[in-house]
């Protein structure tokens, strides 16, 4: 009002702003509801499985006894599935084990084309071409897999020799391109036992092997009759423990089939 007292003006706009922004500041903050859960997150797909674990595979030789102090000429062959990753020691467990051998001399492995040949690659090549027991290292052989020194063609053949007090057993191994995927379950090296061809050969000799698979064969032999006139005896005339000193007239019973000597 002119020439009145002055009155303050109002600005309505910025109280209401105030107010607005005073409200807007001071009102509570909304909490969110407890019992309200941020959803569980979902499992990652599982990654696709990889491919199966293949089988190994094996392949199937041949091994024929071709000498030996007491091989009398009769056929011996045996088939063998061996891995892939078999060695030259795994052969020779397989080749005792399937003629039934003793592991009781060391052996060798060379390449030939024929076992009497003088040419021989010896395997590892620094042994003699006829080693003594004294050369051989069986545990070189763990070392060489069997695969690579095992021809597949030409003339050439690996042979397997086992060294015994009565002389060297000889033995042709070969590829016989029969491959396949392992059996589950199987042991390696496996024998395939329906192949097999003639019976094993006799590793000490027919006498031998008939005498220690004698039940008697550890009784002592009967001596029957008086011993020589120039030797004498242990178990004096009375006390002869294989028939009597004197010839046993009475055909005692000594317990080995009489004094007489007869049953033997």
């Amino acid at each position: 009002m002119r020439g009145g007292a002055a009155f303050p003006v109002l600005n309505l706009t910025s109280e209401i702003r105030f107010q607005k922004f005073d409200m807007k500041k001071t009102s509570p903050t909304k909490k969110p509801d407890a019992a309200k859960k941020a959803p569980a997150k979902k499992p990652a797909p599982a990654k696709p499985a990889g491919p199966a674990k293949k089988a190994p595979r094996v392949f199937r030789v041949r091994v024929a006894c071709v000498d030996g102090p007491w091989w009398d000429g009769e056929e011996c062959v045996r088939f063998v599935e061996m891995t892939e990753g078999s060695n030259l020691y795994d052969l020779h467990v397989a080749i005792q084990a399937a003629v039934d051998f003793d592991e009781e001399g060391p052996f060798f492995f060379f390449q030939a084309e024929d076992r009497d040949t003088e040419e021989r690659d010896m395997l590892p090549p620094s042994l003699p071409p006829d080693p003594e027991k004294a050369d051989i290292d069986d545990d070189v052989y763990e070392e060489l897999k069997l695969l690579p020194h095992l021809p597949r063609t030409g003339l050439r053949r690996l042979f397997y020799a086992f060294k015994s007090e009565d002389g060297d057993w000889f033995f042709e191994v070969q590829h016989t391109g029969v491959e396949s995927d392992a059996k589950p379950g199987e042991f390696y090296p496996l024998p395939v036992e329906s192949l097999a061809v003639g019976p094993n050969p006799t590793q000490y000799g027919h006498d031998f092997d008939d005498f220690a698979e004698d039940p008697d064969a550890f009784r002592p032999p009967a001596r029957g009759g008086a011993p020589d006139d120039d030797e004498e005896n242990p178990y004096g005339d009375e006390d002869d423990r294989y028939g009597g000193g004197d010839g046993d007239e009475d055909g005692g019973d000594d317990g080995y089939g009489g004094g007489d000597g007869d049953d033997w």
